[in-house]
């Protein structure tokens, strides 16, 4: 076994353990409910972590999680606002019709 991966997020541990697992690469989680014993044992010993039970594995867990990672990176780019083809009222980009005069947003 092999440890892949380590972090404080325990939902990203959960994402990355998934992606592996949909590809069919095996692998567990190790630590995944030990949070409430940080203080009594250092912080970093109880991150949760996604282990690959066999290391043949790990060159396609880590283009996997290369293309992961560029996926997440090319959606926090932040939206812009737009503008409304009829009242011409700023809206915020996660309104699909106008707030002022309920207009669909034109796409």
């Amino acid at each position: 076994m092999k440890r892949f991966y380590k972090d404080f997020n325990q939902f990203k541990v959960r994402q990355i353990y998934t992606l592996l697992d949909e590809a069919g690469i095996p692998c567990t989680i190790k630590n995944e409910f030990i949070a409430g014993a940080s203080g009594e044992i250092p912080h970093h010993e109880a991150l949760p972590e996604v282990w690959l039970l066999d290391s043949e594995w790990e060159p396609k867990a880590k283009a996997l999680m290369a293309e992961f990672e560029q996926d997440v990176e090319a959606k926090d780019v932040q939206p812009i606002d737009w503008t409304c083809g009829s009242c011409e009222q700023t809206n915020e980009p996660q309104f699909r019709i106008c707030w002022n005069c309920e207009s669909p947003r034109a796409v």
